[in-house]
């Protein structure tokens, strides 16, 4: 124990200063980033199987963009109430909450497995809703208690991990679950059961293990919190920024055996992992990196810039090449976009927490929620009708006109202060007017 401690501690040390936090910080962060892992990692394996027993023909792919959109329809409609029950009665309980209806939603998919085909989609939707009350109850509170431990000098780089662990967990979940499915002929109820035990062990870790972060109760109503919020307009500018890099994301979960055609055989499941690989690991080392120059240069706008141009780049690339060996024969150039991709997610939310103010911070990232899902909703939706069309061409089309409305809505917001944050339960500077 003696020598354990030994060696631990050191680490500890140094991941606590390079991250400039106090040692039972960085503990409770890493304990909320774990569970957030684990939980986006099983959750999305379920949602693999939802993908894969409902409407496989691209013919239905339109039904299948309306299916998947109950998610984030669901996510809109409770993240405000739950991000200011976050203001109100704090963090950690809706954290709780979040984790363990996901679970419920997992496991009870698997007896409806054998339910008629007729009745499925409603079930399927039922628990697509589920989902989406997670992910509001989820975001909100987490990010509320990664805000509170952050400041200007360290807050991409929290952000960077939470976008670490978040896509990590969706990446490795969702593509568990795709591989199993498609191409190892798993059983779809084995792949849920696996899930649904995965996200009841982040139900326990959040329970007793991380703990609830300093907040002042805010004695304003649901209504109030969500108009102090939305009357700050560089919270409105981030909405034609967001929502479209969003969007695009929703398409690419909601048709991903669309764009890339996976047949069977240890051959094309050895290329996949090659491509696979070649946009994760840059993405995750570019967040990392990223987030860290964006907090020493107190900058965000730039690095969003930066990650919109890749993420349009890397579209192209795949919509011209949607088939794993033409992808596997371009993973070099696939790399280097997808390390430029990874510098925008880390500082759009270091940009949201430069500008939030203290007393409503989980109301405020309840709105990015709100965001997230409107995004959510227009990429399948689009995607559906579009898909059903020109194949995989619509990929190209969709990308580069979102990316270029993104991009237009960058330019209208403006660099967050440099000024310090605002001490808790005091109002944070607002980033000084444009000249």
């Amino acid at each position: 124990m003696f020598l354990g401690r030994t060696s631990v501690g050191p680490i500890l040390r140094f991941l606590s200063s390079y991250l400039r936090l106090e040692p039972k910080d960085f503990v409770n962060l890493s304990y909320l980033y774990f569970g957030t892992f684990v939980m986006r990692a099983a959750a999305f394996a379920g949602v693999a199987v939802m993908q894969h027993v409902m409407y496989p023909d691209t013919r239905d792919a339109l039904w299948k963009g309306l299916l998947f959109a109950v998610y984030p329809l669901a996510e809109i409609a409770t993240v405000g109430y739950f991000g200011t029950l976050c203001d109100r009665i704090g963090r950690k309980r809706i954290l709780v909450f979040a984790h363990l209806v996901t679970a419920a939603a997992v496991f009870l998919f698997i007896p409806s497995l054998g339910a008629p085909v007729g009745i499925r989609p409603y079930l399927v939707a039922v628990f697509f809703a589920m989902f989406g009350i997670g992910a509001a109850a989820k975001v909100a509170s987490t990010l509320a208690m990664i805000n509170d431990h952050s400041s200007l000098s360290n807050r991409a780089q929290l952000m960077a991990f939470f976008d670490l662990v978040t896509f990590g967990g969706l990446v490795g979940g969702f593509g568990a679950g795709f591989l199993a499915l498609n191409a190892l002929g798993t059983d779809a109820a084995l792949v849920l059961l696996v899930g649904g035990l995965g996200v009841t062990a982040s139900v326990a870790l959040v329970y007793f293990l991380v703990r609830e972060t300093p907040f002042v109760p805010e004695q304003r109503g649901t209504w109030d919190l969500l108009r102090a919020v939305l009357a700050n307009p560089d919270i409105r500018r981030l909405l034609p920024v967001y929502i479209p890099v969003v969007a695009l994301y929703g398409y690419v979960i909601s048709f991903t055996d669309k764009l890339i055609g996976v047949q069977s055989g240890a051959a094309q499941v050895g290329k996949l992992i090659v491509v696979v690989a070649a946009i994760g690991a840059p993405l995750a080392a570019s967040l990392i990196v990223g987030g860290r120059i964006s907090d020493r240069a107190r900058m965000r706008r730039p690095f969003m810039a930066l990650g919109l141009a890749c993420f349009g780049g890397l579209a192209i690339v795949i919509s011209f090449g949607p088939t794993v060996d033409e992808l596997y024969g371009r993973w070099p150039l696939v790399a280097v976009l997808a390390a430029g991709a990874g510098a925008f997610p880390p500082a759009a939310l270091a940009y949201l927490g430069d500008i939030v103010q203290h007393s409503v911070t989980g109301t405020t990232f309840g709105i990015y929620s709100i965001i997230f899902g409107s995004g959510l909703i227009v990429g399948p939706i689009l995607g559906g009708a579009l898909t059903s069309a020109l194949g995989s061409l619509a990929f190209a089309v969709i990308a580069l006109g979102l990316i270029g409305v993104a991009g237009v809505g960058l330019i209208f917001i403006r660099e967050p202060s440099k000024a310090p944050r605002a001490p808790a339960g005091m109002e944070a500077t607002a980033p000084p007017a444009r000249r």
